[in-house]
C-alpha cells in the first residue's frame, strides 16, 4: 500500500477479491490507521460457524465442552451478562498481518480460534463454501470430523456453536477455486520481509 512492493497479477487478483467478492475486507479491514498502516482487523467479534476441532486437547480432556467465545466471558460478569446470550459462539476478529509467517517452509500453521484449519487456502474454502457443501454425517463416537476428513468428504461438520452464526459475509461466496487460490496469494504478502 506504500508502493515499497509490487504485487503480481495474482495478488493483484486476490487483493481486488479479498476487497470485494470475497468479502474479507469487511473485517479485515485495509483502511491505514495512523503509522502503522493498515490492522487487517476491525477488533469486532464474530462467530463464523467452526466447527469442533477433534485435534483439540481440550474437547479430548472435556467430552462436553463447547467454547462459546466471547458468551461465556459476558455471562461470567453480572453487568454484562444480558449480552452473553447474543454473544455465543463469537471470537474476536484477528489481524491478517503476518498470517502466513512461518519458521521454517514446512512449518504447520492453524487458524480458527480452535485451530481446525491446517492452511489459508482450506479456511478460505471453508468460508466460500460453509453453507453450499453438506453437513457432514455424525463421526465415529460422535466425534467431529478433522479438516482432512471433512475436505475428503467433501462436507463441513456443524458449527461449534450454531447461535449467531454470520450469515452475511460467508458461506456462500460463489468464489471459483482460482480465486480463492488468488486470495491465498493476496494474503501471503501481508507477511512482513514479504518479497515479490
Amino acid at each position: 500500500m506504500k508502493g515499497k512492493a509490487s504485487l503480481t497479477a495474482r495478488e493483484q487478483a486476490g487483493l481486488r477479491l479479498f476487497k470485494g467478492k470475497g468479502k474479507c475486507s469487511n473485517c479485515h479491514v485495509l483502511t491505514p490507521t495512523g503509522k502503522s498502516g493498515a490492522l487487517l482487523t476491525d477488533f469486532s467479534f464474530d462467530n463464523l460457524g467452526l466447527p469442533r476441532n477433534p485435534a483439540n486437547p481440550v474437547y479430548a480432556n472435556n467430552p462436553g465442552f463447547v467454547d462459546i467465545g466471547l458468551g461465556a466471558f459476558l455471562a461470567s460478569r453480572p453487568e454484562y451478562g444480558h449480552f452473553a446470550d447474543a454473544s455465543k459462539g463469537k471470537h474476536k476478529v484477528p489481524t491478517l498481518r503476518n498470517v502466513d509467517l512461518r519458521p521454517y517452509p514446512g512449518f504447520v500453521k492453524a487458524f480458527g480460534h480452535n485451530g481446525y484449519f491446517k492452511s489459508l487456502k482450506s479456511i478460505v474454502h471453508f468460508y466460500n463454501t460453509r453453507d453450499v457443501k453438506p453437513v457432514c454425517p455424525p463421526g465415529a463416537k460422535g466425534l467431529s470430523y478433522t479438516e482432512a476428513q471433512a475436505l475428503a468428504a467433501h462436507c463441513w461438520p456443524p458449527p461449534e456453536v450454531p447461535h449467531n452464526v454470520n450469515t452475511e459475509e460467508l458461506g456462500n461466496l460463489k468464489l471459483t477455486d482460482a480465486e480463492e487460490n488468488a486470495i491465498v496469494e493476496f494474503m501471503k504478502t501481508l507477511s512482513d520481509g514479504y518479497v515479490p
